[in-house]
């Protein structure tokens, strides 16, 4: 919303279903500025998927996003509501939208809202709260929450939206269903690491394209050690996730992933094992790196379930890991996140095998949009940073 003044405030609330799952809960005070009422024809042909209901039944329908209106609500009563929500949260994710819904149809909701939460096991709401009881066992919902023009709860993953004043409409929209997207990407994602131990991470970092994209990346990193002849040998996994998302029409189609252990520099920073190898397409990229016991099986695929083609361009005796994505099919407004990742291994017998291992990383992705019949416009972001990455923590250069 360029040239509109905003204040965002971000808060982490975890949800308690077995294991505990994060989400963000975003708060938005924009200008007072009066924008145009929302027209079906055009969400639906900017936001696809999208149903506004006539009525409360309709959300029954597999669609991502609802939007409801105060008329909606008030021709419901609270258990039509609660029985509506129950059937449709069995299901696979969705946002609904309460779009210039009045305080009490809106407490109405946001009370069912709660007691659907707690019947599917969420032990904690999912809402911003101003006070809570002494025994935490009752709280007081934000006044933000109940007096603002737009309110977008979202499930799977879970969190709730809030744009207090409403600037213009269709864009509040697309910022919604984006945000929903982001979050529902990184579910995508499937790593199971044993036998590491964790020491940190760097991102998310992330570096925007003005009306082209944004690129995002975060590394996570783990050690295990094993001694041999009374010698200590450090293997660092760096698992990392290559994230990028496209607006107006662009598409994030190449992501290119380095991860450069520097053994060309320091010959004791030995390039272990990486992933993917070769190269290949498929819409499930699934490989295992490991260390002795200690082991990493990393999973991912997109949105959409599109193939993902990949070419690995690594070069082992420089410790360079090089991996080349491309999702030729990706689409504008979705984000991929996309996750190669290897291991390095301080080789005490050579030079320079001694702590710290000294890291850097390279992202760039390239996004295109289609302004001829045949020719894209194309244009790239990239991030790089360099760590050193120690026993017991991380520190960026």
């Amino acid at each position: 919303m360029k040239g509109v003044r905003s204040l965002i405030c971000v808060l982490l609330v975890l949800v308690m279903l077995g294991s505990v799952v994060g989400t963000v809960i975003e708060i938005m005070a924009v200008s007072d500025v009066v924008g145009k009422d929302m027209k079906e024809a055009n969400i639906k042909k900017e936001i696809p998927n999208t149903k506004i209901l006539n009525n409360i039944s309709e959300l029954r329908s597999n669609y991502e996003v609802y939007i409801a209106n105060e008329n909606v609500l008030k021709r419901t009563t609270a258990v039509e509501l609660y029985s509506n929500l129950v059937k449709r949260m069995e299901e696979s994710g969705f946002v609904i939208v309460l779009y210039k819904v009045n305080k009490n149809e809106k407490r109405k909701f946001l009370e069912a809202w709660l007691k659907v939460l707690t019947r599917a096991g969420y032990k904690m709401p999912v809402i911003p709260v101003s006070k809570a009881s002494k025994d935490k066992k009752s709280f007081k919902i934000d006044e933000r929450v109940l007096n603002a023009d737009i309110v977008a709860l979202s499930v799977k993953p879970f969190g709730i939206f809030v744009i207090e004043n409403f600037n213009d409409p269709m864009s509040d929209l697309r910022l919604i269903t984006r945000t929903f997207n982001e979050e529902k990407s990184v579910e995508l994602l499937s790593t199971n690491i044993k036998n590491f131990k964790y020491i940190g991470y760097i991102g998310w970092k992330s570096k925007t394209l003005e009306n082209v994209g944004k690129e995002c990346v975060k590394v996570d990193y783990y050690v295990a050690k094993t001694t041999v002849g009374g010698k200590t040998y450090r293997f660092f996994l760096a698992n990392t996730q290559h994230s990028a998302i496209g607006y107006n029409g662009y598409s994030p189609k190449k992501f290119v992933s380095v991860t450069d252990w520097n053994t060309d520099t320091w010959e004791g920073q030995v390039l272990h094992q990486w992933g993917p190898k070769n190269e290949g397409s498929n819409t499930q990229i699934t490989f295992t790196l490991s260390a002795g016991v200690a082991t990493a099986t990393i999973s991912y695929s997109v949105q959409g379930g599109l193939k993902i083609s990949w070419k690995d361009q690594t070069i082992p005796d420089d410790g360079y890991v090089k991996t080349l994505h491309e999702i030729p099919d990706s689409k504008s407004d979705v984000t991929y996140t996309l996750e190669p990742s290897s291991i390095g291994l301080l080789d005490p017998n050579k030079q320079g095998g001694v702590s710290p291992m000294i890291v850097d990383h390279e992202f760039k992705t390239e996004l295109q949009k289609k302004v001829w019949l045949w020719w894209p416009d194309t244009k790239t972001i990239d991030i790089s940073f360099t760590v050193a990455l120690y026993d017991s923590g991380v520190v960026e250069f």
